[in-house]
């Protein structure tokens, strides 16, 4: 009696919820109808931003890739090739950086929750 009590109220408070707040299994989710986000709310100053999952590992990815290239072409005595990843990837963490940085006052201290939405 008291587990069903409790999953009543869990549904009823779910439900309050908006839709893009109300939790979404990962067996639900499906990219090419939901979007996921970040949203972070800093400690220093309270300011709310949102930053979306896929591009930040988009970065993270090609980030990857640039210091694989940078590595390979080090390696193959072309310098040039290897300076100019080094510089991509720099400028890629640097943006990677940013995006999980307030925005309002720089602090690096935030809370954060994945916001599920449905494409549109």
């Amino acid at each position: 009696m008291i587990e069903k009590l409790k999953k009543q109220v869990a549904k009823d408070i779910e439900m309050r919820k908006s839709p893009e707040e109300r939790a979404l299994s990962n067996d639900d989710f499906d990219p090419n109808k939901h979007v996921q986000e970040y949203k972070r709310k800093c400690n220093q100053c309270g300011k709310v931003w949102h930053s979306l999952i896929a591009r930040e590992k988009a970065i993270e990815n090609v980030s990857t890739c640039d210091a694989c290239v940078q590595g390979s072409s080090a390696c193959n005595g072309d310098l040039q090739t290897a300076t100019q990843s080094q510089r991509n990837r720099e400028a890629k963490q640097t943006t990677l950086q940013d995006l999980r940085r307030c925005p309002e006052c720089g602090s690096a201290n935030y809370t954060e929750k994945i916001i599920t939405y449905e494409k549109k």
